[in-house]
């Protein structure tokens, strides 16, 4: 019993440890973009501030670009887990609008830090191709994690992927109005979005 609970816990330490060790990175590479502009950072740079060895900077992000993004294999791979063991009688549109909702929660990064990542992605026009390769990742995962939930092959029908393309569509759209100083609560905003996408799928 002991030797479980032990085990337990440092399953528990070393996952904790990993999220620090990611988040660390990621906010050292936002302060470094800030400060010197993203063609002047180095990965190496960028370690340094974490305070992290250049090896366990690759161990979380394959180039300065996915740090400054923040997503990583292993948070898209628990998105896509979500939405194909999702709970019975749940439908994928509604799946879709959990995970997303758990992507966009305080508890998953606060508000002024997913601010502040918006404001500098979108003021650095390089981080644009690294930006559209995060979001087919995204889209690549969960249209694959969805087809698997239905039972269909790869690329055989279009439904999974129009689903998801549809689902991430409409909540860059209410970012995008946010951002231009559009009406409403982000969070309030994307349920009635997904309202009306769920009445279009019906």
């Amino acid at each position: 019993m002991s030797t479980t609970t032990l085990t337990d816990d440092g399953c528990g330490l070393r996952e904790r440890k990993k999220r620090e060790t990611r988040r660390a990175i990621n906010l050292a590479a936002l302060d470094l973009v800030e400060e010197k502009g993203f063609a002047s950072v180095t990965t190496d740079e960028i370690a340094a501030r974490a305070g992290v060895s250049a090896r366990t900077f690759f161990n979380y992000f394959p180039s300065k670009e996915a740090a400054v993004i923040g997503t990583t294999p292993e948070e898209l791979e628990a998105y896509a887990a979500s939405l194909e063991h999702a709970t019975e009688g749940e439908s994928p549109v509604a799946s879709l609008r959990r995970i997303i909702a758990e992507m966009l929660a305080p508890s998953t990064i606060d508000k002024q830090l997913r601010a502040r990542r918006r404001r500098i992605l979108l003021g650095e026009s390089a981080l644009a191709p690294a930006l559209v390769g995060n979001n087919i990742r995204i889209e690549n995962a969960l249209t694959e994690a969805l087809e698997r939930r239905l039972g269909v092959a790869p690329g055989a029908s279009l439904e999974p992927r129009l689903t998801v393309a549809v689902a991430l569509a409409a909540v860059r759209a209410c970012i995008e109005h946010q951002q231009q100083g559009g009406s409403g609560r982000l969070e309030r905003n994307i349920d009635q979005a997904f309202d009306s996408v769920a009445a279009g799928m019906r």
